[in-house]
């Protein structure tokens, strides 16, 4: 087994982009609302492959109408979308996420809103072995 954190972060990162903006671990200062930045990254070793428990920080601008309400629906969107979700890079990896919790977290930007989604990965690397 040959692992490959970095090609399994830039999957994941390109599948949320397909839902919302998406960064990796900071955030773009010039891109709109809401968006999502992936981060928290804690990786396991197992015999055949990795656990790997992250999180996904999601950003609404609070001074926006409805800002709440827009931020819940990019929550349920990516909770609905990435729960039991297999995304994989061919000859590399496969991994399946799930959910496993969301919160609120307080915001020291006076303008920003933030809701946190707590996921795991279980990651199988097909790119060979040691």
């Amino acid at each position: 087994m040959i692992s490959n954190t970095a090609e399994f972060i830039a999957g994941l990162t390109a599948y949320v982009n397909t839902l919302i903006p998406c960064y990796y671990e900071s955030a773009s200062l010039t891109g709109g609302y809401p968006y999502a930045v992936v981060n928290g990254l804690l990786v396991s070793s197992l015999n055949s492959g990795d656990l790997v428990p992250f999180y996904i920080d999601v950003y609404a601008d609070e001074t926006q109408q409805n800002a709440t309400v827009s931020l819940e629906e990019a929550c349920d969107l990516l909770r609905n979308n990435l729960n039991n979700r297999t995304i994989y890079s061919t000859g590399v990896f496969y991994a399946t996420i799930g959910f496993d919790t969301q919160g609120t977290t307080g915001e020291s930007e006076f303008d920003l809103t933030h809701r946190k989604l707590s996921l795991t990965a279980r990651i199988f690397y097909t790119g060979g072995s040691n």
